[in-house]
């Protein structure tokens, strides 16, 4: 008889066989940090559970863990978990006009964004999920401010619409639908408050750069609900139902 110890190894032996083979073409792949965020776990577990066989993982030439959305989907499956469905890529030549300048400012900007996150005025309406605590509002503000100044920076989306499309998936896996949106509205409209004071203020920023910004974070919503889109369909996975018998 089998004792505890055997568990690890026959799912470790499991995976082995995908973990060497080269990424398909094609394949909708995350990154640990995606990973990670579409699981619900940290970084170190997520890299914890690859390297021991326990989540099919793939490695690059150059090393780096890759994961494959439908073979993590498998995963959740035998874990009952609901499955996310596989997730589109990004357009690569999505591009827009660099604003350096803004990327900086926002950057600077990062506690007033987490402080806009909290505001809400005594005797207004009750909200139908509560602002965040400083800590919580600190931490979505850095983890939106950060990878949004960096795609203003250089003016390419890619990855920030990764990042967006692997929150949605989290989401869904997490039950947390209501709270993801109302968390990207809530950002979103803090940032373009910020950049739109600095505008006003006269701040050293690029012109037109609060276009770009309003696109961009619409690009994040919308890569956002496209994650979500592609975990929410419960029938995708499932067989038709049969055509009722033909009557005499």
């Amino acid at each position: 008889m089998g004792t505890g110890h055997d568990q690890p190894a026959r799912s470790a032996r499991r995976w082995l066989g995908v973990r060497e083979r080269q990424l398909a073409p094609g394949r909708r792949t995350l990154t640990t940090s995606e990973a990670a965020a579409m699981l619900g776990v940290s970084v170190p577990t997520i890299r914890l559970w690859a390297d021991s066989g326990r989540v099919p993982c793939h490695r690059t030439a150059g090393g780096h863990r890759r994961f494959e959305v439908e073979e993590l989907a498998d995963w959740l499956r035998s874990a009952d978990a609901p499955p996310p469905r596989a997730v589109r890529s990004a357009p690569a030549d999505l591009e827009f006009l660099p604003c350096p300048l803004l990327a900086r400012y926002l950057t600077s900007r990062t506690e007033a964004v987490a402080d806009r996150l909290r505001a809400h005025p005594d005797g207004a309406p009750a909200l139908p999920v509560p602002p965040p605590g400083a800590t919580a509002a600190l931490h979505d503000a850095q983890r939106y401010v950060r990878p949004l100044a960096r795609a203003l920076e250089t003016g390419r989306l890619g990855q920030l619409d990764d990042r967006a499309e692997a929150t949605g998936l989290r989401g869904v896996v997490r039950g947390q639908e209501v709270d993801v949106v109302l968390r990207d509205r809530r950002l979103s409209t803090a940032v373009l408050a910020e950049a739109q004071g600095a505008r006003d203020r006269g701040v050293d920023i690029e012109e037109g750069s609060i276009d770009v910004l309003r696109a961009a974070v619409e690009a994040i919503t919308a890569g956002l609900v496209r994650g979500m889109a592609e975990g929410l369909d419960p029938l995708a996975d499932q067989e038709p139902p049969p055509l009722p018998p033909a009557q005499a």
